[in-house]
């Protein structure tokens, strides 16, 4: 399907009837310049009332003077809009073209038509009008057939870029998804400065609005009309894929995730087997990527800001897997060189401008590290920014831990001070270890006495046969806190 030829001022010579002579073309290329509407006007500064690519019809009896200054400033003021063409109309106020007239129009490569006094100006008015509404009538029918072409590649499991190419092929020109704060997320068609901009604004919240962008070579005035349908079908294509509160993922990788986040311990062969299911290979280094909502920002804009990182790793790492839920995106990626400093900066030029989102970033030698450091990296969410994920800490310690078995020991050891219906005492046991001991720390977080938090720590070692000065004692007390 091709877009319909626009009216040009190079079409007036076609009509017989309309005797319309060229006397200056302009510059080149300025007859071919699209008409987007006729002005009759007599006024002698018409300027302020006209719009780029009118086609300008005037008699000139408000100029009915011989000084070429004046002419000169009065199409100066005429290109600098810039009009499409002046149609001059001879009769009674010139008999004749002005000369001041036609210099002043080759000075300012403005495109000199001259209309004889027989034809009126009613005529060539209604020629221009007819063109341009056969015009708006053939882009209002290829806009719907856009438009169905497009739902077709929806329905057909398309994505939203092989929409954009379509509307690009369509449209001649390069189109984009924007979002709120103007990060180009997907686009197609040519590179380069467009002096043609339209912009279509997708319904939404006011920080999750997503704009449909058309940069064009030149200026059409029947590019609204062409694009309105399918500018529907993108925006329900946005909201199928961002404002969805359910899980979106790549074949079977929400299964991997799932059995990571959902278990505290998974055999090393079923990881290995989820992994190969995800077609991840089990051992090879694999990035993990996780980003999650700061305060104030919604599921649409986290998919927006996780769809854009996709695109962009994919373009580094030839394997690409993700996994959407409400409040959480996960991204693994694997390649042959990929190391952490590499995975640090992709990640950062991904997410780009984003702000109020947490990212962790980090990798796993191979499928067996991959839950651990998958929950270690969930964990470590929360503080915005891009932040690498801590490659062993305590948690990761006490999640490889984590057994029936080794829950249950964890309860019996500290049964005795549930058993004793003194909540104040496991309170007590965890700010101590927390505070690693110290008095003044301890004192002022529970808002005690020295003296009662002597006779809680006495009453703990108590109940529970214990020395708390014991540094192993310590460590196993604070792992049953974290098992529990």
């Amino acid at each position: 399907m091709q877009y319909t030829r626009r009216v040009r001022v190079a079409d007036m010579r076609d009509d017989p009837q309309l005797q319309v002579e060229f006397r200056v073309t302009g510059a080149p290329g300025a007859l071919e310049r699209p008409i987007t509407w006729c002005a009759p006007t007599e006024s002698i500064d018409p300027s302020p009332f006209l719009t780029p690519g009118a086609l300008m019809l005037t008699s000139g009896m408000a100029l009915n003077v011989t000084d070429a200054r004046i002419w000169d400033a009065y199409v100066e003021r005429l290109a600098k809009i810039p009009i499409a063409a002046l149609a001059f109309g001879l009769g009674p106020a010139h008999a004749t073209l002005p000369a001041g007239l036609v210099t002043a129009c080759e000075n300012h490569a403005v495109p000199l038509l001259v209309i004889p006094a027989e034809v009126p100006f009613v005529l060539v008015q209604r020629d221009v009008q007819d063109r341009l509404s056969a015009e708006r009538y053939e882009a209002l029918r290829r806009g719907s057939e856009l438009a169905d072409d497009c739902s077709r590649i929806a329905v057909e499991q398309g994505t939203i870029q092989d929409v954009l190419h379509r509307i690009s092929e369509v449209a001649d020109a390069r189109v984009s998804i924007q979002d709120s704060t103007g990060t180009t997320l997907l686009s197609a068609g040519g590179d380069g400065a467009f002096p043609a901009r339209t912009e279509f604004t997708m319904p939404g919240g006011e920080r999750d609005r997503f704009r449909l962008v058309v940069e064009k070579a030149d200026t059409r005035p029947t590019i609204d009309t062409l694009l309105a349908p399918v500018a529907a079908v993108v925006s329900m294509q946005l909201s199928t894929m961002f404002g969805s509160t359910g899980t979106a993922h790549s074949r079977n990788a929400g299964r991997l995730t799932a059995a990571i986040y959902g278990n505290d311990s998974i055999p090393a062969d079923e990881l290995i087997a989820l992994a190969r299911d995800a077609e991840l290979e089990p051992h090879q280094r694999t990035g993990i990527v996780v980003l999650q909502p700061g305060a104030g920002m919604s599921t649409t804009s986290l998919r927006s800001v996780s769809w854009r990182a996709r695109v962009m790793l994919a373009g580094e790492f030839p394997v690409v897997r993700y996994v959407e839920e409400p409040d959480l995106s996960t991204i693994l990626l694997q390649s042959e060189a990929l190391d952490q400093d590499r995975l640090m900066a992709a990640a950062r030029a991904a997410v780009g401008r984003a702000r109020s989102i947490s990212v962790i970033v980090s990798t796993a030698e191979n499928a067996t590290e991959l839950g651990l450091t998958l929950r270690t990296a969930r964990r470590a969410l929360g503080e915005p920014g891009i932040h690498p994920a801590p490659q062993l800490n305590f948690d990761t310690v006490v999640d490889t831990l984590r057994h029936p078995g080794t829950t249950s020991l964890a309860k019996r050891l500290l049964a005795p001070l549930q058993r004793s219906g003194d909540r104040a005492l496991l309170t007590t046991l965890e700010t101590y270890l927390r505070c690693s001991g110290a008095t003044p720390a301890i004192c002022q977080e529970l808002f005690i006495h020295r003296n009662t938090l002597a006779y809680r720590l006495k009453r703990i070692q108590e109940l529970l046969g214990l020395d708390l000065q014991d540094g192993q004692v310590r460590a196993t007390l604070l792992m049953a806190l974290r098992l529990i």
